[in-house]
């Protein structure tokens, strides 16, 4: 049994938007996955889900990114995505067969691959899609990687390359870099004008995200705690430790390549201050694999710290690693074994978004508090 971490998001701006003002066409959720299902249902091989080519214009110096696998749940209407971003030549990370279909799921590693073969080497990167609730989310387990800013890249060159959901103007220019391509989509609404372009964005979801609820929080912060992982390798005695020589177990002797610190700075954060440290924590902190790094805060009279991993709504859903065929032990899933996973687990994983519209997730005034103190009690130690 393998467990995936499932983190949820939900889109802040997904549809067709005209610069210099605030005019936009919106995009759902549903028509995105929709076309690029059908889309996909024509494609052969793993190196026809390439949405582009080395002769498009302006594309040669991405990275390149394949669909391995994208399937809709009748039933309830979520998507599973599986994404293979190449990477490497097979030191580490698994490989796919360029010519191979799209349902077989024979992964290579370097030792397997025959010589001649034409191997993609890559990581997958696993998507659940709920539009009935307007939210996503990525599944990230040990051998996977959760890139949101890839997923979004993708859907973008897909709607702009491939997608006929909505009449597009393509222009080839020519820049400091070379050539490349510019489009855009002409307004559907009569009497609008002007150009429209695809943006696509997303936040990931916290459980306290209310201006009133931030307020809460800030009002009683007297600390802001900082925890990293730093280089070790500098000058005996004239780094840090020079301060706490006089200190027992503070060598400056280097052993390690790294030292773990902890830095507590006395802070009183506006609401806007710390909206935007919640912000940019997913980004820089959320998704790590170092389990030291993180950033928490002290509250006036209250012991301990609490995390800002607390506040983030994120669960796990067990696999299953037994196939028909004996134990699977590469740690990659298909579209249909996650798919299995959810029926279990679904009403669980999705049960903090069941009573809410799509948007930030409100939590009552009145239990706002009662909240926050049973996260520092369950999620913080006494130092």
């Amino acid at each position: 049994m393998s467990d995936g971490i499932v983190s949820f998001f939900n889109y802040t701006q997904l549809g067709f938007y005209r610069v210099g003002d605030e005019y936009n066409e919106p995009l759902t959720m549903s028509e995105m996955l929709s076309s690029l299902h059908e889309w996909f249902a024509a494609r052969i091989s793993l190196e026809d889900t390439l949405l582009w080519d080395d002769e498009t214009p302006g594309y040669s110096h991405r990275k390149k990114v394949y669909l391995k696998s994208i399937k809709v749940d009748p039933d309830t209407g979520d998507y599973m995505l599986i994404l293979w971003r190449a990477v490497g030549n097979g030191d580490g990370v698994y490989g796919i067969k360029a010519d191979a279909s799209l349902d077989d799921s024979q992964l290579y590693d370097a030792d397997a691959a025959a010589d001649g073969e034409r191997v993609i080497w890559g990581e997958a990167s696993y998507y659940w899609f709920i539009p009935s609730l307007d939210i996503f989310a990525s599944i990230r387990f040990p051998k996977s990687v959760a890139d949101t800013e890839m997923l979004h890249r993708y859907f973008r060159d897909f709607i702009e390359l491939h997608s006929n959901i909505r009449q597009k103007v393509r222009e080839e220019k020519t820049g400091v870099q070379g050539a490349y391509i510019s489009i855009h989509f002409p307004p559907k609404t009569p009497g609008e004008t002007g150009r429209l372009w695809l943006r696509i964005r997303s936040r990931q979801y916290t459980k306290l995200t209310t201006g009133a609820d931030l307020s809460k929080i800030a009002k009683d912060i007297t600390h802001f705690v900082y925890r990293e992982v730093i280089s070790a390798r500098a000058n005996t005695q004239k780094d840090w430790t020079r301060y706490f020589g006089h200190l027992p177990f503070i060598s400056g002797t280097v052993e390690k390549e790294t030292r773990k610190v902890e830095v507590n700075i006395e802070a009183k954060p506006t609401v806007a201050e710390l909206r935007k440290i919640f912000e940019n924590y997913a980004a820089e902190y959320g998704l790590g694999k170092d389990s030291w790094r993180n950033i928490g805060f002290r509250k006036d009279g209250v012991g301990g710290i609490c995390w800002l991993n607390s506040f983030v709504i994120k669960n796990t859903l067990p696999v299953n690693d037994s196939t028909a065929g004996g134990r699977d032990d590469n740690g990659h899933y298909t579209v249909d074994r996650l798919f299995n996973a959810l029926t279990f687990t679904r009403d669980r994983l999705l049960a903090p978004f069941a009573a809410t519209e799509a948007g930030a997730i409100d939590v009552p005034e009145a239990e706002a508090e009662n909240q926050v103190k049973n996260l520092i009690n369950e999620e913080s130690h006494v130092s």
